[in-house]
């Protein structure tokens, strides 16, 4: 008898806008001569699956408290902006500051207290974003200082914001450019973040899923940074 399996391909450009999902989807079928039953064929397929739910479902982190994502700041946000931070620095000797700025539509999950698997990280980040660095000239800070006055908040790392000003951490009068690592996405304007076009990047092939996997599974126990980043 022939059976037929339609099965789905997403893109791997998934784009991590706050307001809309964009996937590259590709439905098509598969027309298998076979002379096994229906329930046969299912028998067959069962390991698959099975050994996909057993990678999903492994616990590799454990969160204390509940984590979560929301404006202007939250644990959720800092833990996200840390990782990507942390993950670059110090792999590089740079002469200017380094800041994390991602957007919190891009952050799709929070979760509760307890374990958390693979599939949890998958629900945070289900875009296929690749890590950026940008260039950027310190007079462009007043472009940034003023997108997060009007979104209410993003998350970010070795910075804060208060009052209207952006204050990064080592930032020195004769500093004339920072680096920003951010998401492709908004490295190319998404989210309205236009004050990244047309300067310096570097691009990566780093998914920022896989950074945050890396990092909860090297933490074990997710290391929580409660503090407020962004004073209103």
């Amino acid at each position: 008898m022939k059976i037929k399996f339609w099965y789905i391909f997403f893109g791997a450009s998934l784009m991590a806008c706050s307001t809309y999902l964009n996937p590259n989807l590709k439905v098509r079928s598969l027309v298998i001569e076979n002379q096994n039953s229906d329930s046969e064929i299912a028998e067959q397929l069962a390991p698959y699956q099975d050994s996909l739910h057993r990678e999903f479902d492994q616990n590799i982190a454990f969160t204390p408290v509940d984590l979560i994502v929301q404006r202007p700041s939250s644990n959720l946000m800092n833990w996200c902006a840390d990782a990507v931070y942390y993950s670059q620095i110090g792999k590089t000797q740079l002469n200017e500051p380094v800041i994390c700025l991602l957007n919190k539509g891009g952050i799709r999950a929070s979760f509760g207290a307890g374990n958390l698997s693979l599939a949890d990280f998958y629900k945070l980040m289900p875009f296929d974003n690749r890590l950026v660095w940008v260039h950027l000239p310190v007079r462009k800070i007043k472009e940034i200082e003023h997108y997060i006055s009007h979104s209410g908040g993003e998350p970010m790392a070795n910075c804060t914001f208060e009052k209207d000003q952006l204050h990064i951490v080592g930032l020195l009068p004769e500093h004339q450019f920072i680096w920003v690592l951010t998401a492709d996405f908004l490295a190319n304007g998404g989210d309205q973040m236009n004050f990244f076009l047309n300067e310096e990047k570097k691009e990566t092939n780093i998914l920022l899923r896989d950074i945050f996997i890396q990092t909860a599974k090297q933490q074990g126990k997710l290391i929580i940074d409660q503090n407020q980043r962004h004073y209103p």
